[in-house]
């Protein structure tokens, strides 16, 4: 049976069935009073007489318990389906609502001996249909990924189940993200129309129940709203899981390319764990194939990651991929980006602090980091302007002006001058300190440090001690910040190895912030998010005081990569955006006319306008992956390319059925109906079938099932015919027919006594 014995009826015909129970143990002791008083009164045999009934009594107890019980179970509307049937609502009915949830997602496209699961997923929704009658109706619901929501193919159910038929067939795998949550949310909105309309209503979810398809399950709270729908969960999930290659992201070097300047680019893999073979990647920009790698399978179960380095020949737009070879899943085999190099380099106006001025231009603290901030070709702007003042006019000055505050071997500052810092960055200013012989830790660690301060203060670590210690060579290097990756790219100056040695000053900071460290374990250069800002501090100079590395290679793109960091928006290296997601499209302020873009495949469509009034664009056919150009209004001139690509997630091929390998299938299975019960609110209708192929076997024992609560409502009939019959058996065997005389034995004289009339049941 299709019921749970936790649900409301259910308690409710318990606690219900109680009643007459308790009505008869407050009459039991009320009688066992009268006899006790009575007993005189009465002969033995009357005694007798009274006891035999007393099972019949009990029979008649049982009979209106039941009664109780049964009448709140056929409240409940129970059905019986054969043994390995499903649970469809309105089975045995005359008029049906089947909801099929359809999952087209990518990760749908794996092929099992040339046969996609997809494929699987149609030949099941035409077994559902097969098994629909003449007044039974279809919808359709897609259960890819989509900013708009889950497609209704048929948002008004149609009984035209020839025109469903043709629907899904013509429906093909989209390279779209898994969103079962939203799908069977929607299907669940017919359902209730339905209910509303008096119609029993299926929702059927064809899927490969991937783990990611889900959002986080709602816990074990029981909903009321989908306690007359019917659920059944058709499971397609391949039966041995691939080893599936994808790549999932691609990481950049700097926060900008430049022309003549190698940028990394470092592709995140995804592998199997059981995949053994060597892998191979290449690198695609502008159509024209830059790179290939080989990569292996290192000790510890891990892989290798490839990075590839390309030097840019020109301004403007860049759009390529990343490609891995896979023959599993071919939708996330391939990783897109775009890349905007300006076409005129801007010059960044920095304010720096000069905590140590010299008339003698080699012996001022911020000689070389200003040739190396602005040093450019011959023709070229430089990239970067420095404006120098004292520590004393940091408070006056106007700091939100610059993208950037250096502060250069400066040995203290203001109360107020500090403020004023912590306002500035807090609002997304950017701070870059360098430590040297004049800084005071105690007023660095007191003011720009401090546990009182906003935020724990400004700095990223604390000062110990007064004076630099020798740090040794620079031993380890964050190579996942953006700002420091470039330098495993040996063509850029190797900051690494005993050939470049420092003194600094020691500081104590958490391990997390820390991105250089010298061999002798000391931080080198750590960095603290402060409100919407960035603060970098590296514990040593910028001038020759305590290291020769302001006059090495590896300093001048050093200083400018920590610079652009700080300086530059990430906005234009975005990855790009989900498949199914809408585009925003900012209109170029010398074009008021249309957008036009162009898609991977060739064609072109114009962009829409936003509905809220901005003036600006949106694209919302993204449903193929790939590099999208927008053009002007001229259809020929680009203003930029963005990429779009599959959801990262769809390549975690993690299924709801894996479970333990020491786990039986029916362990499984138990395992996953809990599971989906839990995500659905403890819907108490919930049908599973692990096997496809089982799938018409369980609809046609379906078909075969009958309402049960029929036939609880006529045992209730019959139980309530027959307990009034019962309840006077029992009162007309209890007394006698007429009154008759008894004698009383006594010590005294015999005196004579009447046996009450026969009364009714309810009035005893």
């Amino acid at each position: 049976m299709n019921f749970s014995f936790l649900s409301l009826p259910y308690l409710f015909g318990l606690a219900a069935a109680l009643i007459p129970l308790v009505i008869h143990l407050s009459r039991s002791r009320r009688t066992k009073k009268m006899r006790f008083s009575t007993t005189r009164f009465f002969t033995d045999q009357f005694l007798r007489s009274y006891r035999m009934n007393r099972l019949k009594e009990i029979v008649l107890l049982l009979f209106r318990m039941a009664l109780f019980a049964l009448l709140a179970m056929a409240l409940a509307r129970p059905f019986f389906a054969p043994k390995g049937a499903i649970a469809a609502g309105g089975a045995g009915g005359k008029s049906r609502v089947a909801i099929l949830v359809l999952d087209d997602s990518a990760s749908m496209g794996l092929a099992e001996n040339d046969v996609t699961l997809f494929a699987k997923a149609k030949q099941s929704a035409n077994s559902i249909l097969a098994s629909l009658g003449s007044g039974d109706t279809a919808s359709v619901i897609l259960a890819g990924r989509r900013a708009t929501g889950p497609e209704v193919l048929f948002p008004e159910p149609t009984g035209n189940l020839d025109d469903v038929r043709a629907a899904i067939a013509k429906r093909q795998v989209a390279a779209l993200g898994t969103d079962l949550t939203a799908a069977i949310t929607r299907a669940e909105e017919l359902a209730m129309l339905a209910r509303a309309n008096k119609r029993s209503a299926t929702v059927y979810v064809l899927s490969d129940l991937q783990e990611s398809g889900w959002d986080a399950p709602t816990g074990d709270t029981a909903r009321s709203d989908n306690a007359d729908i019917s659920y059944v969960f058709v499971n397609l999930k391949p039966a041995k899981t691939p080893n599936n290659r994808a790549v999932t992201a691609v990481r950049y070097a700097a926060t900008r390319p430049r022309v003549g300047m190698p940028f990394a680019l470092r592709p995140l893999l995804s592998l199997g764990k059981d995949d053994t073979k060597e892998a191979t990647v290449k690198l695609f920009i502008d159509g024209a194939k830059f790179g290939e790698q080989k990569v292996e399978r290192l000790p510890g179960n891990k892989w290798a990651s490839p990075r590839f380095y390309h030097t840019f020949g020109e301004t403007g737009w860049h759009g390529g991929y990343v490609e891995i070879d896979d023959e599993s899943l071919a939708a996330d085999n391939k990783r897109f980006f775009t890349l905007e190099i300006p076409t005129q380099t801007q010059t960044v106006s920095i304010l720096a602090v000069n905590g140590a001025p010299s008339s003698v231009a080699h012996q001022d603290e911020l000689f070389f980091l200003r040739f190396a901030l602005t040093a450019a070709p011959e023709g070229q702007k430089a990239p970067f302007d420095i404006t120098a003042i004292a520590p004393s006019e940091v408070a006056s000055s106007e700091l939100k002006s610059y993208p950037l505050v250096v502060l250069a071997n400066v040995a203290e500052l203001s109360e107020s001058a500090v403020e004023k810092l912590e306002d500035y960055v807090d609002g997304g200013g950017k701070l870059l300190v360098f430590l040297g012989d004049r800084v005071v830790p105690d007023s660095y660690n007191r003011l720009l440090a401090g546990a009182n301060r906003r935020q724990g203060g400004l700095l990223p670590a604390t000062i110990r001690g007064v004076a630099p210690k020798a740090a040794g060579h620079i031993a380890s290097i964050q190579y996942e910040h953006r700002a420091l990756a470039a330098f495993q790219e040996p063509k850029l100056g190797s900051l690494l190895g005993p050939g470049l040695t420092f003194e600094a000053l020691e500081l104590d900071a958490p391990p997390q912030s820390v991105l250089m460290k010298s061999s002798n374990g000391l931080p080198l250069l750590c960095e603290k998010s402060f409100g919407k800002g960035q603060v970098l501090l590296f514990a040593s100079t910028c001038d020759r005081d305590w290291s020769d590395f302001p006059i090495r290679p590896g300093f001048l793109v050093w200083s400018r990569s920590l610079a652009e960091y700080l300086t530059q928006s990430a906005l234009s290296l975005q990855t790009g955006h989900r498949t199914g997601d809408i585009v925003r499209l900012a209109t170029p302020p010398d074009d008021k006319g249309v957008l036009m873009v162009k898609k991977p495949d060739g064609t072109r469509a114009l962009a829409m306008r936003a509905s809220d009034g901005s003036g600006d664009f949106e694209w919302a056919d993204t449903v193929e992956p790939g590099v999208y150009t927008v053009l002007r209004s001229d259809q020929q001139t680009q203003i930029g390319l963005f990429a779009v690509n599959l959801d990262s997630y769809e390549s975690d091929l993690v299924y709801l059925s894996d479970g333990p390998d020491d786990e039986t299938p029916e362990q499984r299975r138990t395992a996953v109906m809990k599971e989906l019960k839990t995500r659905l609110g403890q819907a108490p209708f919930v049908g599973y079938i692990d096997d496809p192929s089982t799938l018409n076997e369980a609809l046609g024992k379906s078909q075969g099932g009958f309402k049960l609560w029929d036939i609880v409502l006529l045992v209730v009939l019959m139980i309530a015919l027959f307990e009034p019959w019962l309840a006077n058996q029992i009162s007309g065997r209890l007394f006698s027919k007429a009154a008759k005389p008894l004698v009383v034995p006594g010590p005294q004289a015999a005196r004579v006594v009447e046996t009450p009339q026969p009364i009714s049941e309810g009035v005893r």
